[in-house]
């Protein structure tokens, strides 16, 4: 049995005119910018941020209001001493607030190679946002308020070290999220 070589042009296009190269070459560069985009508006929104804000009521109480992805159930203020002081009545007033249809811009640097093209570098941007009209399911934010009952010498060092060590524990929905407890409003 003899052996014949099997000889492959140099380019896998090698028979076609280069016109019809370049169209594919900007059809594909074009559905790769399309596709993510496409992709995008099928993805559910993502959850608000959690964020929270105190305000002094009076000699003994302290007021945390807290913006979640669902109504506040339960809420915990931790001292730097291991204290722990559980939130004594916990309010969500009103109707929840829509998520904005435009989201936080961010920057995203990337880079690719290959062992014949070499390396590249990119910087991406993006914008995110929302189709006002689709009929999924948006993203909402939960305003709370929660009223914590401190002993006076307890709630003077929080507000005179500007809440510095003390944690705030928020139980809602079927998600918990501990977080640095906000410094208080002046």
């Amino acid at each position: 049995m003899a052996f014949s070589p099997v000889i492959l042009p140099h380019s896998l296009d090698a028979g076609r005119p280069r016109a019809y190269s370049a169209a594919m070459m900007k059809t594909s560069a074009l559905l790769s910018l399309l596709l993510p985009l496409l992709l995008a508006g099928c993805a559910a929104p993502p959850p608000p941020p959690v964020s929270a804000a105190a305000r002094q009521i009076d000699a003994t109480r302290l007021e945390i209001r807290v913006s979640a992805p669902a109504p506040l159930d339960a809420a915990e203020l931790t001292a730097p001493d291991g204290r722990v002081f559980a939130a004594g009545r916990i309010t969500t007033p009103g109707q929840s607030q829509e998520a904005p249809l435009v989201g936080r811009p961010s920057v995203v640097l990337g880079g690719s190679g290959g062992s014949s093209s070499g390396l590249d570098a990119g910087i991406g941007l993006s914008l995110p946002i929302r189709n006002p009209f689709s009929s999924g399911e948006r993203a909402r934010a939960y305003a709370s308020q929660a009223e914590f009952s401190l002993p006076a010498e307890a709630l003077a060092r929080y507000r005179d070290q500007r809440a510095l060590g003390w944690s705030l524990y928020l139980l809602y929905g079927n998600s918990s999220r501990s977080l640095a407890a906000p410094a208080p409003e002046q």
